[in-house]
């Protein structure tokens, strides 16, 4: 139940890009990375205005250095620096330009790699990037996944056979408006820890993933007949330490372990100065063109090509805010979340035929969207019945933050809800410290919220002993900068009434994983109500006919809560907005028959809507 990520945007509306002065941009869904024409070209490209005509000869030609063609290789992506020419890459000691797009393959349902990386070779790219998220493939210490979704060794080769070279970015820590940066959540259970430093319990666990890691990397390097052409050593990390020891600590474990591909930085334009490392090609992070931090990689290195590795034109979305947005597509990407085109697509693609020395491929069929008949949830199970159904709770005599319970073999919960359930025998004014918002319940009585900034709560008198529940919800962890040190989840520190602390508590593990939902199925569900109020489980059908399609559900009528399709979890939604829709992939619906549970935490809505388009309040 993490949060989305931030991403990444290349602007159409941005100042005039020079061929001449910029040597190279990345483009990742997505962000551009490219290079420039020679350097006796001296015209500007403006978005939105003509775009350059290069004589045939002048054309950039790359056809011949593809992953599939180059079968005899002895010297993957190099810079070279001659005198009188702006410094450039070469591959096989060809002169050779990267346009490049990020495709996220954990964020990508893997039916759906095929046509993106289609539509990524169609606009005119030739490589993908993508980052390599830690949490997600070490989720317990020592246990690693790296099956469907999680792949990545697929991911890389089916780039290959479509023709795409692949920049890897392992991290270990990347970003990317994933919970903790990729960091899985278990390495803040020692309080010793020092994220991203040389702190020796984080350099021990960074070791052992990346033993694993890399080991599956190796065989898919240039060098041994693979696509991947670089890897980034961590990233932004200018922005982020002090420990001048950890960068090229985390070099060196690259290298030892068997990476010899061009190694690479990335920093935004305040931290390239401190984030970069001797001997390793630095490049930035930008969301505008400007000459002065451009400078700033000239400082560092004056004989190699600059090089954009994020460029960014728009930012993620805040809940209760609209939708920041400067073409109608979904994220100001150039592809939409559901892989459709937009105008920056189009552009792109113009532009790229303009320069190229070969016809792109044609493009591919958009998948087809749906609209189903609307789903009117027939039963539900309140919180307080599904009990039974979690885990056996632990029982403690002070509160445990999520990330400390006693669970999955002792690395605590990742995400989710976390039920703490303690007895008072009084009222009066309950404090506690709460991340990242609960709801307080006397029995099945709601009482109130508690939250960062709101840790005192008035609880009625109570005439004998009652059940007092808090519902704690992890909203996502911070994944940038100090604050991540920080970020620990559920009830931190003790709970008290009049000063008195409590003790006594039962704790229900919420993390809403398959096996919870499929233990869900042989639960005695009740018929809705007209209206129930409190946080409950609701079910209903979606019929999706004999070929199911991409669709997007609407829940207006609904309150705050998660949406999980055959136990998929599809995501959030809340009333306040943007976000208004969610995209449904047709890769996780079934013929027929869908399963649809709602968690709302707040009252029962009415029906569950489906569109064709995604809706979201929008300010342009």
């Amino acid at each position: 139940m993490a949060p989305p990520c931030r991403r990444y945007f290349f602007s159409l509306s941005s100042p005039c890009l020079s061929w001449k002065r910029i040597l190279g941009v990345f483009f990742l869904p997505f962000i551009l990375l490219g290079f420039a024409p020679p350097a006796n070209y001296n015209g500007h490209l403006v978005f939105g205005e003509a775009w350059p005509q290069l004589p045939q000869n002048s054309r950039f030609n790359w056809s011949h250095l593809t992953p599939l063609g180059l079968k005899t290789r002895s010297v993957g992506l190099q810079t070279e620096s001659t005198a009188g020419r702006n410094p450039h890459f070469t591959l096989e000691g060809h002169k050779f330009l990267i346009f490049g797009g990020s495709i996220h393959y954990f964020r990508v349902p893997r039916q759906y790699w095929r046509d993106r990386f289609l539509k990524l070779k169609a606009c005119g790219f030739n490589t993908v990037t993508t980052y390599v998220p830690w949490n997600l493939h070490e989720p317990q210490r020592g246990k690693f996944d790296f099956s469907g979704n999680l792949d990545l060794e697929a991911f890389v080769l089916m780039a290959a056979k479509i023709g795409l070279w692949v920049i890897l970015r392992p991290g270990p820590y990347i970003c990317s408006e994933i919970d903790l940066g990729g960091l899985p959540s278990w390495l803040l259970q020692n309080h010793k820890l020092r994220l991203r430093t040389t702190n020796k319990h984080f350099v021990e666990a960074v070791d052992q993933y990346f033993d694993h890691l890399i080991a599956r990397v190796i065989p898919l390097q240039y060098s041994q007949g693979g696509p991947i052409i670089a890897v980034q050593v961590e990233n932004e990390y200018g922005s982020f330490g002090e420990d001048k020891d950890y960068m090229p600590y985390v070099q060196k474990a690259l290298l030892k372990r068997g990476i010899v591909e061009l190694l690479m930085t990335a920093d935004a334009e305040e931290g390239v100065m401190n984030g970069y490392i001797q001997g390793v090609l630095a490049t930035i992070n930008m969301n505008t063109f400007h000459e002065s931090a451009l400078n700033l990689l000239y400082e560092v290195q004056r004989d190699k090509p600059i090089m954009i590795m994020e460029y960014w034109v728009g930012w993620f979305d805040t809940w209760g805010e609209e939708h920041r947005v400067g073409d109608a597509d979904n994220y100001d990407a150039v592809l939409t979340e559901a892989g459709d085109y937009t105008q920056k697509y189009f552009k792109l693609r113009k532009l790229f035929g303009s320069v190229l020395a070969f016809p792109l491929p044609p493009l591919p069929e958009l998948t087809t969207k749906a609209v189903y008949p609307p789903v009117r949830p027939s039963l539900y199970l309140p919180l307080w019945d599904v009990l039974k159904y979690l885990d056996k709770p632990v029982i403690s005599k002070k509160p445990v933050n999520m990330e400390n319970l006693p669970i999955n073999n002792g690395n605590g919960q990742s995400y989710g809800f976390i039920l703490y359930e303690t007895s008072i025998c009084s009222g009066g004014e309950l404090h506690a410290n709460i991340q990242d918002t609960a709801q307080v319940f006397l029995n099945e009585t709601y009482i109130g919220i508690l939250g960062d900034g709101y840790q005192n709560l008035d609880i009625p008198k109570v005439k004998k002993c009652q059940l007092l529940r808090i519902l704690v919800e992890n909203q996502g962890r911070v994944n940038f900068s100090w604050k991540m040190q920080l970020q620990r989840k559920g009830l931190i520190g003790s709970v008290a009434i009049n000063n008195i602390p409590l003790e006594g508590y039962l704790i229900y593990s919420l993390e809403m994983k398959i096996n919870f939902f499929e233990r869900l199925r042989s639960a005695t569900w009740k018929p809705v109500p007209n209206s129930y109020h409190g946080p409950a489980f609701y079910l209903g059908t979606l019929k999706a006919g004999s070929s199911p399609k991409d669709t997007f559900l609407s829940l207006l009528n609904w309150s705050y809560g998660f949406v999980f399709i055959n136990g998929h979890n599809l995501g959030r939604y809340w009333y306040i907005g943007p976000q208004e829709t969610l995209y449904l992939p047709g890769a996780w619906l079934h013929p027929q028959d869908n399963e649809i549970i709602l968690f709302e935490k707040t009252k029962s809505g009415s029906y569950i809507q489906t569109s064709n388009k995604p809706k979201l309040k929008t300010v342009l």
